[in-house]
Order: structure tokens, then C-alpha cells, then sequence
């Protein structure tokens, strides 16, 4: 799922104290109530995933799409078409280039499980629920943020980093570090759908 920023450029820790001594500290409760507030439900995306497997990096475009509390799906319409939907505990995988679709449990994936969860945890604004699996640290304030996330168990796990990047509570990239190496950099972009 998403681009990687310079970490320099942050100077504020969500634990740290505020910039500007009028403000108060951004806190991750702030963050999580802001995006629950402002999330969109549908928007469109492009993912740069960068991989050992490929000699240039894979770009897709499609929409992603929300219902609350836990329903996520990813419609990739560029330069194939693949949708992806995770509902509960099911994930359901139709793709046309590969002529299939498949259901799985999350069950079978503890990894990927954990950063599903993660992910609806923080559409969802649920910050115990979010910092279950990972640790986490918030960078900036409110007008522009990091949230980097790193997940505590390490055995077995897919997901090696997760870092949202957002302004207010809109996130506007996704970058995902997997183990091995690859990572995914999905930018979400405002505007109407087509």
C-alpha cells in the first residue's frame, strides 16, 4: 500500500513539547479523534511498490474504499484490475489478469492480521486497539504530522514499519516497510472520483 519523508524535517515529538508554546502538545488521542473525524470514506490512491522481484517499480492507481467499523477494500483499475476486500476476518481476492478469486482468514496470518487491524484502527480512531500490536511515535502537529508505527513482535511478521503521513486529520501518504526489504509507498489523493 504508499512517499518516504526525511525525518529531519519534523522537529516536534508527540511527547515532546509543542512548537510554539501557545499550542498544546499534539497528542496521538488529538491525531486519532482528527482522522476519525475527517476520514473519507472513498478516495482515490496511487502505490509505487518497490521490489526485489521487479527490475522497476510497479505503479498501480485504483480507490480505496472504508465502511466502518472494519469493512476495507482496494480496487486496483490501473494497469489491471485486482480488488481486494477485507471484511471481518475475510479477506476475498478477485483478480481478472490472474482469473481468480480466492477467500482467506486473517486467521492463517498473523502478520498481515495485526496490520489490518492496525490499519482499521487508526480509519476508526481507536488509539488502544491501534497501539496494541505496535509501537508507535508522532511527529509534528496538527497542520503536518508523521505517525510511525512499528510492530513489537518480530517473529514471523510481515509488516516491518508502517509511517502515515497527514495534514490535519487527512492522511496523505502511506509508506510500508515488509520484511525483506520491498517497500510500498500508496499516496492518497484528494479530488472526485472518476
Amino acid at each position: 500500500m504508499v512517499p518516504i519523508l526525511i525525518a529531519g524535517m519534523f522537529g516536534v515529538v508527540a511527547q515532546g513539547m509543542a512548537s510554539d508554546p501557545s499550542e498544546t502538545a499534539w497528542t496521538i488521542e488529538q491525531l486519532a479523534a482528527l482522522v476519525r473525524e475527517q476520514r473519507e470514506s472513498t478516495v482515490l490512491f496511487e502505490e509505487t511498490t518497490y521490489s526485489s522481484l521487479v527490475t522497476r517499480p510497479l505503479v498501480t492507481r485504483g480507490v480505496l474504499r472504508f465502511t466502518p467499523p472494519s469493512r476495507l477494500e482496494k480496487e486496483v483499475r490501473e494497469p489491471y484490475r485486482e480488488r481486494y476486500v477485507i471484511e471481518g476476518d475475510l479477506v476475498t481476492v478477485e483478480s481478472e489478469r490472474r482469473n481468480m478469486t480466492k477467500t482467506l482468514s486473517l486467521e492463517s496470518y498473523p502478520g498481515l492480521r495485526g496490520f489490518v487491524e492496525t490499519v482499521r484502527a487508526v480509519l476508526n480512531g481507536d488509539v488502544k486497539e491501534m497501539m496494541r500490536d505496535y509501537d508507535w511515535s508522532l511527529a509534528g502537529e496538527k497542520r503536518y504530522w508523521v505517525l510511525r508505527l512499528h510492530p513489537r513482535e518480530q517473529s514471523g511478521v510481515v509488516v516491518e514499519s508502517i509511517e502515515l503521513v497527514g495534514v490535519d486529520g487527512r492522511i496523505q501518504t502511506i509508506t510500508i516497510w515488509f520484511a525483506g526489504g520491498d517497500r510500498s509507498v500508496m499516496a492518497l489523493l484528494p479530488g472526485r472520483l472518476p
